[in-house]
């Protein structure tokens, strides 16, 4: 296995790696370790908050286990939250970086395999197969994570740029970079991760259009008074909005980039973002045999349908729902810690707000499950919202919170939906 370090890219490219085999002396010939768990080392696939939020659990509960990382980038522990935040706050891709694998390596006493991509998974040997050779596992979590959903468009399809690690942030910033002044960034998406950057962008002096396929913004998280309060905010920092559209074509010219929208309208932009949202990294789960719909399906242990074989964080189906938020990951992370150290736990999910990062209207919302009948009761404040959404016998199913003055009383909120949810 190559070794870890700061300049790994460089290192990679250098080095003749060692097999995978030769780095990993799992006990084989045991079948089960003292504790009742799998014998062999825990493989963990992907190096995001789900991967190492498992790794340092693990680690606290078992001073002794054999833990590796498998990762297809640099292994660099970074929080990918702070992407949508990160230019208002003038921060480059290198100083998002919290810490370098090495240096991770050595804290938690772990393996990771940096520039390691996962080719298959051999489940029935409980081997996987990596471009730098094998490596046996006693037990397998899956925290392959989530990529950018890709729209189609006509045209230069290539300049539409995605941000979901540091090396997208680090191109969108090279992009900013070489522009004189104030740059015109057209945003492709209405939802969370689009409002964030949105907000991120303006506030940093750029000119921004977000253009989306809804009718407003965020509309699977907030009722309509809190999207009106968000879109009129974002405004005031300088954001226009082109909603219930997308984008058709999108066409070089010696200023940047020529848009066409589907209503025929024309926009011109510096740099397009598309935001549009993100669907699991499954591929790799089916190929081996796991069930998936959406996402890897687990049950409450979050175990895939393949023996000794789990899945957490952003890539998970939790009963037909997706949870690509820090709140379940956090709490999938302590259950199965304990289950993979011999505790068998089952995840359970407290009430879990989802932030939005948008500091000109900042929200909290927790979000009433899809199948529900739920009536939205708002209140306006000094400036924003409150809103409630209760069923049709008057239970409170979540809320929305649009607006400092409703921030302030988040804890009342949370505490009241977690009451309901426990009658």
């Amino acid at each position: 296995m190559i070794e870890i370090t700061d300049d790994a890219p460089a290192a990679a490219a250098a080095m003749s790696p060692t097999p995978l085999a030769d780095a990993v002396a799992a006990p084989a010939a045991a079948v089960e370790s003292q504790d009742g768990t799998p014998a062999g080392p825990l493989v963990i696939i992907g190096s995001g908050h789900a991967g190492y939020g498992l790794a340092e659990a693990v680690r606290a509960r078992d001073a002794e286990r054999e833990i590796h990382v498998v990762t297809a980038d640099d292994g660099g522990l970074y929080a990918k939250p702070a992407l949508s935040n990160a230019l208002a706050l003038g921060k480059d891709a290198e100083a998002l970086l919290d810490e370098p694998a090495l240096s991770v390596e050595r804290r938690l006493g772990i393996r990771v395999h940096a520039f390691c991509p996962v080719e298959r998974i051999d489940a029935e040997a409980k081997r996987l197969h990596t471009r730098l050779g094998e490596l046996d596992y006693g037990q397998l979590v899956l925290a392959t994570g989530a990529s950018p959903i890709r729209i189609p468009v006509a045209g230069d399809a290539g300049a539409l740029l995605s941000v979901n690690d540091r090396g997208d942030y680090r191109e969108m910033r090279r992009r900013l970079d070489a522009l004189e002044g104030a740059g015109r960034v057209v945003i492709i998406g209405d939802g969370l991760i689009g409002c964030e950057f949105a907000n991120d962008l303006a506030q940093a002096g750029h000119r921004v259009e977000v253009v989306g396929l809804a009718e407003r913004p965020l509309p699977r998280l907030l009722p309509e008074a809190g999207s009106t309060v968000l879109r009129e905010a974002l405004a005031r920092l300088g954001v226009s909005w082109h909603l219930s559209r997308s984008v058709a074509s999108v066409a070089a010219d010696a200023e940047g980039y020529r848009l066409t929208l589907t209503d025929g309208s024309e926009l011109a932009a510096d740099l397009v973002i598309s935001a549009v949202g993100l669907v699991p990294n499954v591929e790799l789960a089916q190929a081996a045999g796991v069930d998936c719909g959406r996402g890897i399906r687990v049950d409450d242990h979050l175990a895939t349908s393949l023996p000794h074989v789990y899945a957490l964080g952003d890539a998970v189906e939790i009963d037909g729902r997706l949870l690509p938020y820090l709140a379940p990951i956090n709490a999938g992370v302590r259950a199965l810690a304990a289950t993979l150290t011999g505790t068998p736990t089952a995840a359970s999910y407290p009430v879990m707000p989802v932030m939005v990062k948008t500091p000109a209207a900042p929200v909290c919302v927790v979000v009433p499950p899809a199948e529900a009948q739920v009536t939205w009761r708002v209140t306006a404040t000094a400036d924003g919202i409150e809103a409630g959404g209760f069923d049709p016998i008057g239970r409170l199913l979540g809320f929305a919170l649009v607006g400092e003055a409703a921030m302030a009383r988040r804890s009342d909120w949370v505490k009241a939906c977690g009451q309901a949810q426990a009658a």
